[in-house]
């Protein structure tokens, strides 16, 4: 059962901890990815120039005039365009001062819906970047997205590197802390469902209580001893009572008449 339940809490560990990098890296994936299509036919020279030159004219300008244009174009109702504006002021911001832009080999492609995307490599304070425009030649709308590019550690810097690496390293730490924690909780309820489990089969086998003994009747008392007439002593008073009534009257106690005899001077007998 023990045995059973250290397996079972090590499944959930290691499961834990490959779900978590996994989501990691697909977020990552899925944060550098660009959401714009570059997917399409190679655009013809006039058409790569014109383009290029919309994106690159559009990418350097200053704050103010992206403030400007991006007003502009939303009260003119054109939101596409205001949006496009404000996501490249927001990377100045974020990424700092363009240094360099990789026009030699940017890409321009026609999409399936005749839109044109076009994307070049973009230097800034914090590093290498992905810059990557869908432009609309008949409604003028357009879509920017300015990316870090990744998996190139050449592009960062040693202060960076060391960012990002703390950052993976306080996150991974921190999951697997975590899950190590509610393990050990798992693992210190074990005990009381243990006691619980045990308690239940002591009830199923311990037999039903017998019923209580009626309790014993009360002893009977003992009868008084019976005293019996000590009838020697009675028939001795008896005797002695008749036999004083008899010298009394002059009578023996069985009816015999006592008489005395008494001498008579002169009697006959003497003469003979």
């Amino acid at each position: 059962m023990k045995g059973l339940l250290k397996r079972a809490a090590a499944a959930l560990l290691t499961a834990a901890c490959l779900m978590s990098l996994s989501a990691c890296s697909a977020e990552d994936t899925a944060a550098d990815a660009p959401k714009i299509s570059t997917e399409g036919v190679a655009a013809d020279a006039y058409t790569e120039q014109m383009v290029l030159q919309q994106a690159v004219s559009i990418l350097i300008a200053n704050e103010e005039s992206l403030l400007i244009q991006r007003d502009f174009y939303k009260a003119q109702g054109n939101d596409g365009l205001a949006e496009a504006l404000e996501v490249i002021r927001e990377a100045k911001s974020e990424y700092g001062v363009i240094h360099g832009l990789d026009v030699e080999n940017a890409k321009v492609v026609q999409l399936p819906d005749t839109t044109y995307t076009v994307s070049m490599g973009a230097t800034f304070d914090e590093g290498e970047m992905k810059y990557v425009m869908n432009i609309n030649g008949m409604t003028g709308d357009m879509k920017v997205e300015i990316l870090p590019v990744g998996g190139d550690d050449a592009n960062q810097t040693t202060a960076q590197k060391m960012e990002a690496g703390g950052v993976y390293s306080a996150l991974g730490i921190g999951t697997v802390f975590s899950v190590l924690v509610f393990i050990s909780l798992l693992i210190c309820c074990f005990k009381f469902i243990h006691q619980w489990e045990e308690n239940k089969k002591n009830e199923k086998a311990a037999p039903a209580p017998a019923p209580a003994p009626a309790p014993a009747p009360a002893p009977a008392a003992a009868p008084a001893p019976v005293q019996t007439e000590d009838l020697m002593e009675d028939a001795e008073l008896v005797a002695v009572i008749s036999a004083a009534i008899a010298a009394y009257q002059g009578t023996s106690s069985n009816g015999l008449v006592v008489r005395s005899i008494r001498r008579l001077p002169g009697s006959k007998w003497k003469q003979n």
